[in-house]
């Protein structure tokens, strides 16, 4: 009984060592972009936005009042420098869509892939005799 005791309470004992530095490492970033924005076929407001890792490449960005966001899994774009925290965004004409999304804190960054409607608008921008996309930054803290 003592035995079985003992083997509980050290299980219970490594799961708790194990899951805290999970939990801690789940850390909120946040952004002010001056722009609406397009993730994937989701739409994004200007302003304060909430940025969370829920996974190794899934990511949470949400609004400050949490009426819009977005969860999605994104592929690895390579390792991070440090202080490197930002967010990369694609201009096409008037619209942006995010490209990518880089924290020192996860130590790498996450491509996001090109949506259907940034295609259309890179296609259509090139026809018209366009340049490329324009590369925005935004600063995450």
């Amino acid at each position: 009984m003592k035995r079985n005791m003992f083997g509980a309470l050290m299980t219970l004992i490594a799961a708790s060592v194990l899951v805290v530095p999970a939990v801690q490492a789940q850390r909120v970033l946040t952004a002010d972009v001056p722009f609406a924005f397009t993730v994937g076929s989701s739409q994004m407001p200007a302003g304060a936005m909430e940025v969370e890792q829920v996974g190794d490449r899934a990511t949470l960005i949400e609004n400050a009042d949490g009426s819009a966001r977005v969860l999605g899994l994104y592929a690895y774009a390579g390792p991070s420098k440090a202080g490197e925290t930002k967010l990369v965004f694609d201009k096409v004409g008037d619209r942006y869509f995010l490209r990518q999304i880089w924290t020192s804190a996860r130590g790498q960054g996450l491509s996001v892939p090109e949506s259907n409607l940034e295609k259309e608008m890179q296609a259509s921008n090139r026809e018209f005799g366009g340049g490329g996309a324009e590369t925005v930054i935004v600063a995450l803290r």
